[in-house]
């Protein structure tokens, strides 16, 4: 498998650890991706060979070597083989992001984060505000939104690149503080087409959905089912802090990096340690997109932890939300900046989108299962805004995960959660066929949390914020932003679900998709000229009835006769009275078919009535003729 760089994706999301990720296609393989050593040539082009252990004229090569060489890609700090000048060569900050207006016409300094000397422009490597500054240019905020109807791209592109910029936590309701907080977001989601919100998959944790988002997947489909899980098969458990989470076995799928491979096209995914600045991230993209042709990736993506790490502190209604939302939009104004004055605002396609939503949360709102279990010693709950239980002795012979969901269940008047083994839960949450799904499942009310144990002694609670609830949720919603000349002008969409996203990326990049749980030419309408039409399969065989017989596989307590009862008041209509503990949607079946069985009872007798009727018209009209 190819699959080894893939775990990094999104490794710097959730745990501010030192990880990063930069892979271009063209790389070698690690050992074992294919059950060979590992290779040192490249797959297309001469491997940079370095002639000593420095970073000088390397930051941040497209190259990943092997040992003993040490490494300047952002591959490094994830497997500790940086050469040792890498933080002083490739994390400069001096003379800062931006031009001033006395550092334009500069004599080239080697030491600076970016530059402002006159030649800056050809070397590809000007602070974004270059143009705007110091050659009087306006910046790409200022001016207005213009209809792009046909890519506008410098020489040597031979196709519009594709930007993918992902925002943790980014809740759908952010957009609604507008123009003061985010104006280059808000120009964006004005000029280009958007959604009023993208459901992320459940759980709405950052690692399925920014996996879901690449492949086009659900969770029990690629492997990644929660930002912590355990493998009975690996005997071996993923989290954010091991570097098991490096180990391609876990990762399913094809990405849409490895389908840009598989089929010719150069990819570049970055990635950064939370400690190196979004503005260093922007800067080096840049610098990536003026390489040669023979180099440059077009396939791009970065994620900012942000503003997911606030929203988790001070909670998604806080104005204080507003400081890290303005630093992202800033982010994203400076890349627009630095693509217009490359010439490259009218050429690359953009999508901006988040991984899930916010929700209020907090210590005080939080269910434990020793309330409701007689001893809660012989299990693992992964705990949170959702509970996955399982036994903590493997094969325990007295462990049955029935007997646990009943105790569970309908236990208090005010219960917070509601147990389910998993094969039944709700079809549409796919969460279920995967052997990393623990037996048990308990989906949590909104704004609360379950835990296994109440804690002994007082607690300091160090969140306002959280989310992985139920997918359909509103606070669980996050934003979709396309912009470019591919994507329609000025349009709005409907909602819709992330994992339709892997397919218009492949459109987009004229690739073909690999399977997925997708439906290809589903966002045919986000795009001017789609260049997938779904066509509808031909009949192959004439329809027949079938022979099965529905037979119920398991009993889930709920029957229509039992569980609904109807009653008259008068002309306020019909009253349904539900009986706690039900299931709800069981309940609106069970109205349902009551509903479908009282009109074809009176279906019926309107039948039996009208034939009736005939049949009396008839005898009088026979009777009629015979004394006539």
């Amino acid at each position: 498998m190819l699959l080894q760089k893939l775990c990094v994706w999104m490794l710097s999301v959730l745990c501010s650890s030192d990880l990063c990720w930069g892979f271009v296609f063209g790389r070698p393989k690690r050992s074992g991706e294919d059950g060979t050593s590992a290779r040192t040539e490249t797959r297309s082009g001469t491997q940079y060979v370095p002639t000593s252990g420095s970073c000088r004229n390397r930051c941040f090569e497209l190259v990943e070597l092997e040992p003993p060489n040490c490494r300047c890609d952002n591959l490094c700090k994830t497997y500790n083989s940086c050469c040792s000048d890498f933080n002083q060569l490739c994390l400069r900050t001096e003379g800062g992001y931006e031009c001033s207006k006395d550092r334009c016409g500069e004599m080239r300094n080697e030491q600076h984060a970016c530059h402002c000397s006159d030649d800056c422009l050809a070397r590809g490597d000007c602070c974004t505000n270059y143009k705007k500054l110091c050659r009087g240019d306006t910046s790409w905020l200022q001016d207005e939104c213009e209809e792009i109807k046909t890519p506008e791209c410098p020489a040597g592109f031979v196709r519009p690149p594709l930007i993918i910029l992902s925002v943790d936590g980014f809740r759908a309701s952010y957009v609604k503080r507008g123009n003061t907080v985010i104006p280059n977001i808000e120009k964006l989601r004005t000029c280009g087409t958007h959604a009023p919100y993208m459901r992320p998959v459940y759980p709405s944790k950052t690692f399925p959905n920014l996996y879901s988002i690449a492949t086009g997947l659900y969770p029990e489909s690629h492997g990644i089912v929660g930002n912590s899980m355990y493998d009975p098969t690996f005997d071996a458990t993923f989290n954010l802090r091991s570097r098991e989470k490096l180990n391609h076995r876990w990762w399913g799928g094809q990405p849409i990096w490895i389908t840009a491979l598989r089929q010719g096209l150069k990819a570049a995914s970055f990635f950064w340690p939370v400690a190196i600045p979004l503005e260093r991230r922007i800067l080096t993209l840049l610098q990536w997109l003026h390489l040669h042709e023979s180099e440059r990736p077009y396939v791009y993506a970065m994620h900012s932890e942000q503003p997911d790490t606030y929203g988790h502190k001070v909670g998604p209604m806080s104005t204080d939300l507003n400081h890290p939302l303005r630093a992202i939009d800033r982010i994203v104004g400076q890349l627009m900046d630095g693509l217009k004055q490359m010439k490259l605002h009218r050429c690359v396609n953009i999508i901006l989108v988040g991984d899930h939503g916010m929700e209020e949360a907090h210590c005080d709102r939080t269910e434990f299962l020793s309330n409701y279990l007689t001893t809660v010693d012989d299990i693992i709950l992964i705990p949170g805004s959702l509970g996955r239980i399982r036994s903590r002795y493997p094969n325990n012979p007295k462990y049955d995960p029935k007997a646990v969901v009943a105790n569970l269940t309908c236990k208090k008047a005010e219960q917070h959660f509601k147990p389910y083994l998993k094969q039944h839960l709700p079809k549409r949450l796919h969460y279920a066929n995967n052997r990393r799904i623990e037996d048990i499942h308990l989906l949590v009310e909104r704004k609360w949390h379950v835990g296994r144990k109440v804690p002994e002694g007082r607690r300091h609670c160090g969140f306002s914020g959280d989310h992985g609830y139920d997918n359909k949720i509103n606070s669980m919603q996050t934003i979709f932003l396309g912009y470019g000349p591919t994507f329609k002008f000025k349009t709005k969409v409907p909602a819709f679900e992330n994992i339709e996203l892997y397919n218009i990326m492949c459109d987009l990049l004229g690739l073909k998709p690999a399977p997925n749980n997708g439906t290809h030419g589903s966002l045919n309408h986000l795009l001017r000229n789609p260049p997938f039409r779904p066509t509808m399969p031909e009949e192959v065989s004439r329809p027949t009835a079938s022979n099965l017989v529905p037979m119920a596989t398991e009993d889930l307590g709920c029957s229509c006769d039992e569980k609904l009862r109807v009653k008259s008041r008068g002309q306020r209509g019909l009253k349904v009275t539900l009986v706690r503990g039900y299931n709800l949607e069981s309940l609106w079946l069970c109205l349902l078919q009551n509903k479908v069985e009282d009109l074809n009872r009176r279906l019926r007798q309107a039948i039996d009535g009208q034939f009736v009727m005939m049949l009396l018209k008839m005898l009088k009209n026979n009777k009629n003729k015979s004394s006539g």
